[in-house]
């Protein structure tokens, strides 16, 4: 009489399982068994070698723009399991990482495990104090020293005090990108952004939005924090008009914030407005487009993702720090705006509206001939 365990029994199951596999959940079946079926010791087994977190919080268009970090990881191929505290779970690819947002769950499983590194390449006080208390065996970025943020070690030296001191930052000459790699001490080989696809379902939306080819996005938004970075309405429905002696196809483009400003912009100029979408359908708009016109913003770095080229509106930031991977140009005013980094112009100037629907214009061109 044997005392092997039938086929089925729990403990034949348990003495299956490979915990160390990048797909196993522990709380749910793998993507692997939910996709084909597959059962632990398949073909599709990664063994995990390292493990890490990432924190890094906000906002949005920052959460993007590091991502480029996790091809330089390649977990898939490295074994490296991956932990990312952000409040926007939602764009980052679940194959390549687990995103989680900061909550009492999340920080108590941090805090109850050992991990090979911990990158905090958040300032704030909120992603600080969740590193400080990460046991690691590496720790990049930045810490709390005296109950204040602070660089773990000299790496993160530069990008401390870029948001610090506003001379400092004027003369960096690094890509935001490349100040991440930076902190980590990884080298960075133009490594692009790296995010979760739109669904087939939001694809088919922006088809029957935007049926055919050849659409150029017009992005008005800035978000109400920066005023100081909006486009004159007037010259969007001047731009409009250049466009359409061109003949060429114009969507007006937006979250809910500019809603009234693209009505109005819509009913001047007869271009299609599709309205307010899901940031998904948005992500996926953007992907039908041969060009986007835009100010930083959030729409930017979904363009770069996307690798849809851009003509990028600056005023008040360095333009050293945005990586547009050879896709497209920053337009600027011809004089530097005298409101660095700040929120509302403080010389009266109104700088962005220096840079002309003419010259706009041209830019689009340039960049479709590209």
């Amino acid at each position: 009489m044997t005392n092997d365990p039938k086929p089925n029994t729990p403990a034949r199951l348990i003495s299956d399982l490979r915990t160390d596999c990048l797909h196993f959940r522990g709380d749910r079946p793998c993507a692997p068994h939910i996709a084909s079926g597959a059962t632990c010791a398949c073909e599709k087994i990664i063994p995990a070698k390292k493990s890490g977190i990432i924190i890094k919080l906000g906002a949005a268009g920052d959460v993007l723009r590091t991502t480029p970090l996790l091809r330089a990881l390649d977990p898939l191929n490295t074994g490296t399991r991956i932990v990312w505290v952000t409040q926007y779970p939602e764009m980052l690819p679940p194959d390549l990482c687990e995103a989680v947002q900061s909550n009492s769950a999340t920080l108590a499983r941090l805090y109850a495990s050992e991990w090979d590194f911990c990158w905090n390449l958040d300032k704030d006080i909120e992603a600080c104090s969740i590193a400080v208390h990460v046991r690691a065996r590496e720790h990049a970025g930045f810490t709390l020293k005296n109950g204040m943020p602070h660089p773990v070690d000299e790496r993160a030296w530069h990008k401390f005090c870029t948001g610090l001191d506003n001379p400092y930052s004027k003369s960096n000459r690094l890509t935001y990108v490349q100040e991440m790699f930076d902190i980590t001490g990884m080298p960075y080989h133009g490594e692009e952004y790296c995010l979760r696809s739109p669904s087939a379902a939001s694809c088919r939306t922006a088809e029957n939005l935007l049926p055919g080819e050849g659409w150029i996005g017009l992005n008005t938004g800035t978000g109400r924090r920066w005023p100081t970075r909006i486009w004159p309405e007037s010259h969007w429905i001047r731009l409009i008009a250049l466009l359409k002696e061109q003949s060429i196809k114009t969507v007006i483009m937006g979250g809910p914030e500019e809603e009234t400003l693209n009505a109005r912009i819509a009913e001047a100029t007869g271009c299609l407005w599709p309205g307010v979408h899901s940031l998904d359908e948005y992500y996926a708009m953007i992907h039908r487009c041969k060009c986007l016109v835009t100010s930083v913003t959030q729409a930017m770095h979904l363009a770069i993702a996307a690798k849809t080229p851009l003509v990028l509106f600056n005023n008040i930031f360095n333009s050293c720090e945005f990586e547009l991977y050879g896709r497209g140009e920053i337009l600027s005013p011809q004089t530097p705006c005298d409101c660095y980094y700040a929120a509302r112009c403080r010389s009266g100037r109104n700088c962005i509206s220096e840079i002309t629907p003419e010259n706009t214009m041209t830019a689009i061109l340039r960049t479709l001939q590209a």
